[in-house]
């Protein structure tokens, strides 16, 4: 029975995690931001317009959240019920790391370097690292139609709003979690094994430092309407409205802007492409049928509807909402 309780109330408390994009302080953050953006394209500050937009039912109720907020949900209990057990903490997985290394490699080199410079050798490396890793699996999740087929999931959304981050299929989620799990216990293990006692990240509310910055600076922008581009930074750091250019079922905005935060992997890539000016944009996934957006698309159709049965199927089948 607690078990229950704790999957149905876990996504109810994500604004009150540090760790998690939609902490309360990032979501006000946003909300601070996009008033500046909409005031500045204004040229005008217009409370009354952008409180009727902050709240607009037809924004809110659209069929597409409801099922940002199903797969909240189940992928929660997922997590919670199969990932957790079996990859244990993510300390587990550092420490084994370092003992591998210790074991096969013998003692590390004595290295020089304070714990204050350690710890912000390993924030950077760590973070460098977490966010080429992102773009590479985000990359294949594309090139590959296999796993392209899952990620779809996510780019069905035809209303972008921050609950949208977790709008993604189960196998995604798995693939996600196991990415930051393995980037953890390589990068804090290997420092481990070099510096010993002297790895200390810096952190903001026992988050990385970096990581909390990323998310304060309007990165729940990334799944909003609201067209905020970096300009010229752009071409070293990816903006919400490039991420939103990424969401366009426009040909042009293809396999655009996979990156997460720095622009140079989509530039190495050639998928780097800068927001430019204001661009009213349709997003979901072009000419896809309901069936290539199911949460079990490798599956046969007849043999999902006779497991699952008629209301059940039905729900799982449409991942895709209808605009």
């Amino acid at each position: 029975m607690d078990t229950l309780v704790e999957l149905l109330t876990d996504p109810l408390l994500l604004p009150a995690d540090p760790s998690r994009r939609l902490f309360w302080l990032f979501l006000i953050s946003a909300l601070l931001m996009a008033s500046l953006v909409v005031t500045l394209r204004q040229k005008r500050f217009d409370l009354r317009y952008q409180l009727s937009q902050l709240f607009s039912t037809r924004y809110w109720l659209h069929p597409s959240n409801f099922k940002d907020g199903g797969l909240l949900f189940l992928n929660n209990g997922l997590k919670t019920l199969l990932l957790v057990p079996l990859l244990g903490s993510y300390f587990v997985g550092a420490i084994a790391f370092g003992t591998f290394l210790q074991k096969h490699l013998g003692d590390a080199p004595e290295l020089p370097g304070s714990v204050l410079a350690v710890g912000i050798a390993y924030t950077l490396v760590f973070f460098i690292v977490e966010d080429l890793s992102r773009f590479l699996l985000h990359y294949c999740l594309h090139k590959y139609p296999w796993l392209w087929r899952f990620h779809q999931t996510h780019h069905s959304a035809t209303n972008l709003t921050p609950l949208t981050v977790h709008r993604v299929h189960p196998v995604e989620m798995v693939l996600y979690n196991l990415r930051g799990f393995l980037v953890f216990s390589v990068v804090s293990g290997l420092f481990i094994y070099l510096f010993k006692g002297r790895v200390n990240g810096i952190d903001i509310l026992g988050v990385d430092c970096l990581g909390f910055l990323f998310n304060l600076l309007g990165a729940n922008l990334r799944h909003t309407p609201v067209w905020l581009s970096f300009g010229r930074l752009e071409s070293y750091f990816i903006s919400p409205a490039q991420h939103q250019l990424h969401h366009s079922i426009a040909d042009q905005h293809r396999d655009k802007n996979f990156g997460t935060c720095f622009a140079l992997w989509d530039k190495l890539a050639g998928s780097w492409l800068p927001a430019g000016t204001y661009q009213k944009l349709t997003y979901g996934v072009p000419g896809s049928a309901l069936a290539n957006t199911s949460i079990f698309p490798l599956a046969s159709q007849r043999r999902r509807h006779r497991f699952f049965g008629g209301r059940a199927w039905r729900w799982l089948h449409n991942t895709q909402s209808t605009p």
